[in-house]
């Protein structure tokens, strides 16, 4: 029996052996590279403006001095820095004592107001008219026994029986008694027809100053707890406990982050493509992720240095984790609208700030997935514009395993579930990934 060279076993089981191995060897061990399986989706051609990359910074939506209203001694601080607050809680809270004092005074001269108006009002109560009814009758009486004592002095007096003073005495006497009803029938009227119409107007005029100043002063203990306007975080603290705060003096630096500001200088020949609602896209940098929106606001006021002209975009912050100050980089619209190549954003395979998108071809064996450089542009959704060599409408970029392929791969492709059709390329770009990008600006 002769050995097999390859080890001291029989020559025929040394072949079973082998044929063994072989059958349960990879396919790349014996020089036939696997295939990776892979999703893909095809580059779709869109109509969108050229874009211009610039350098942004992030602002708050909104930012408020927030002042004291009302002088006062700080009893004590509510919220310090860096607190988030909502609508309405409480900053800083002043010494409410004086205040309340003030109010409390303001609220017993309304009540003497008011009294008075409803005395007024309500009139002369019944039993003082009825009083007063009584002395006209008294009145009337005395002036019947003052005219029939005149009378008689009179007659008297013809006969020659009375003297001049007893007459004269008679006389003055009927003319008090008819002055004194006089006087009483005035007052009885009155106390009748109630209060004249300038005193009421008068009165409710003193209820209406009392009732102002009270609303004043009630206003002014309210405020003497200050306030948040708005949802937000205290970023500067201007006071200290004991410190006398002035009315119109700042108390704390408040910033809103549940919306920020996105705000880029774009030069002047491309500001009149940046419109209020065109599309536009920011990455930051120091969160490693990209946001789409669009532009909000042109301000009409330029540098004169860099001729650029501020823009803003609006974005949602509903974590609070964009933070102003932060750098931002936007693609932003600077030329004609034009087509552009895009592709779904889990294409792009970063690394560093290189960017790679893997293009599935026909090869001899098979499909292979080849690498691309390329740069990237404006953001729609979950879309990005690409720009690259040999780059076209149609091709498919692998999008899921695209993490494994490391330079020219065999590849396995299926079509990612719910992918886009791509839209068919104008006559005059079909097939042209320069005509794609023209226009568009690094």
């Amino acid at each position: 029996m002769s050995a097999c060279p390859t080890a001291l076993l029989p020559c025929g089981f040394s072949r079973l052996l082998i044929a063994s191995l072989v059958a349960l060897a990879p396919a790349g061990a014996l020089g036939q590279p696997r295939s990776t399986p892979v999703q893909v989706a095809p580059i779709m051609l869109r109509e969108l403006p050229a874009t211009v990359r610039l350098v942004g910074s992030i602002a708050p939506s909104a930012t408020a001095m927030v002042a004291a209203e009302v002088s006062g001694v700080v009893l004590r601080i509510d919220a310090d820095e860096g607190a988030f607050v909502r609508l309405g809680d409480p900053l800083v809270t002043l010494d409410p004592e004086p205040a309340q004092h003030r109010l409390e005074e303001a609220r017993g001269r309304l009540g003497r107001h008011e009294a008075r108006l409803q005395e007024l009002v309500a009139g002369v109560r019944p039993e003082v008219i009825r009083r007063w009814e009584a002395t006209q009758a008294e009145a009337q009486a005395q002036l019947r026994r003052a005219e029939f004592e005149r009378e008689r002095m009179r007659d008297l007096d013809q006969e020659r029986r009375a003297n001049s003073k007893e007459l004269n005495d008679a006389e003055r006497d009927h003319e008090a008694a008819l002055a004194r009803l006089q006087q009483v029938e005035a007052q009885l009227s009155e106390a009748r027809n109630g209060a004249r119409a300038e005193e009421l107007a008068a009165a409710r005029a003193d209820v209406a100053a009392a009732r102002a100043e009270t609303a004043g002063l009630s206003r002014a203990r309210e405020r003497t707890v200050i306030r948040a306007p708005f949802d937000g975080f205290v970023v500067v603290r201007r006071t200290q406990v004991g410190e006398w705060l002035s009315e119109g003096a700042v108390a704390a630096e408040f910033i809103c982050l549940e919306t920020v500001r996105v705000r880029i200088d774009v030069p002047q020949d491309a500001v009149r493509y940046c419109r209020p609602g065109a599309p536009a896209s920011v990455a930051i940098d120091a969160l490693g992720r990209s946001e789409n929106g669009s532009i909000a606001r042109v301000i009409p006021r330029a540098s004169p240095a860099a001729r650029t002209f501020p823009i803003e975009l609006d974005l949602p912050n509903p974590d609070r984790d964009i933070l102003p100050g932060m750098t931002v980089w936007a693609v932003v619209p600077a030329g004609p609208t034009g087509p552009r190549l895009m592709v779904l954003k889990d294409a792009i395979v970063a690394s560093g700030t290189t960017k790679t998108v893997y293009v599935v071809r026909r090869g001899e064996t098979g499909d292979m997935a080849f690498p691309v450089p390329v740069e990237t542009g404006i953001e729609l959704s979950d879309e990005i514009e690409i720009r690259g060599a040999g780059l076209a409408a149609g091709e498919p970029v692998v999008c899921r395993a695209n993490e494994r392929l490391h330079g020219p791969t065999p590849v396995m492709a299926s079509p990612l579930p719910n992918s886009a059709t791509p839209k068919s390329p104008p006559a005059s770009t079909a097939g042209s990934a320069d005509s794609a990008a023209a226009g568009s600006r690094p």
